[in-house]
């Protein structure tokens, strides 16, 4: 059944990437402690609201482009099943809500770390995702920043070993989304990507991904992580899962077989779902030390 207009422009599917907001706390052992888990049920509802509101206000930006799209014409503002002055009023609420219960409901930390967040979105949307190669790291800091904000939330240390692997696995993802996307229109002047950078693209891509999975190495043999784990060995399992998904998620991206979004792909996929349920059997599995 389709969703209304109104409702379908508040992509709430993409609320999913929210859920990363968790994973300082759940890495750090401490997400089933009292009052952890409605801080991170009050934090994803607020960066929620206000990526609703960015999403919508992208869709303004971006009307004239988007009826141009096989795909994305059918959007609520590019379809004109949302006005533009339907949409100019949503958005901006959509992000003062969420920034309103950032900052009243959480803490200020959090806040800030939402704002950029919403600075950084709006750049992208406006500059940064037609500029070659600057585009996927800005992509890849989003997710990072999500990360950094969920830390904030429960007043949980990210590490600099979770930052960086982040910004090697989300780097790839982020290639992944541009070459499919390269693949569905491959005339988009508005892209800053060409057919002749597929190869390149298709190597890159995977590559910052076997990164990540080797800085997932580097940490669990590191000593560091004994402050969390008094048998971390067993984490040991979650190289061969990440590398197994970030290969078999580029196998089908470079048949062409990717959803446009790789956080979609996950989302309806069964073998996410499994390889997802097995990282964490093994993150809450050893005893923390």
């Amino acid at each position: 059944m389709t969703p209304p207009p109104l409702l379908e422009s508040l992509r709430i599917h993409q609320w999913a990437k929210n859920l990363l907001l968790a994973v300082p706390a759940v890495v750090g052992q401490v997400i089933l402690q009292p009052g952890r888990l409605q801080l991170l049920a009050l934090a994803f509802v607020a960066f929620s609201l206000a990526a609703s509101g960015n999403y919508v206000l992208n869709d303004v930006v971006d009307a004239e482009a988007d009826r141009r799209h096989p795909a994305k014409r059918h959007r609520p503002v590019a379809s004109g099943r949302v006005s533009l002055a339907g949409a100019l009023v949503l958005g901006p609420l959509l992000l003062a809500a969420g920034l309103a219960l950032a900052f009243l409901a959480i803490n200020v930390p959090f806040g800030l770390m939402l704002v950029a967040y919403v600075l950084l979105a709006l750049g992208y949307s406006k500059f940064f995702r037609r500029m070659l190669l600057l585009d996927v790291l800005v992509l890849a800091a989003l997710y990072t920043l999500r990360l950094i904000a969920g830390g904030a939330a429960v007043d949980v240390a990210v590490t600099s070993w979770l930052l960086v692997f982040s910004m090697f696995f989300f780097l790839s993802l982020a290639f992944a989304k541009r070459l499919v996307e390269l693949d569905a229109a491959p005339g988009d002047s508005a892209r800053a990507y060409r057919p002749a950078d597929r190869a390149t693209m298709g190597a890159v891509g995977p590559g910052a991904g076997m990164l990540a999975v080797l800085v997932m190495a580097l940490y669990v043999s590191s000593g560091e992580i004994r402050a969390h784990y008094a048998d971390p060995d067993v984490l040991w399992l979650l190289c061969p899962l990440l590398l197994y998904w970030v290969l078999r998620t580029w196998f089908f991206a470079l048949r062409g077989e990717l959803h446009h979004d790789p956080v979609v792909f996950a989302l309806r996929d069964r073998v996410s779902y499994a390889v997802g349920a097995a990282v964490l059997a093994v993150l809450f599995f050893p005893a923390r030390g």
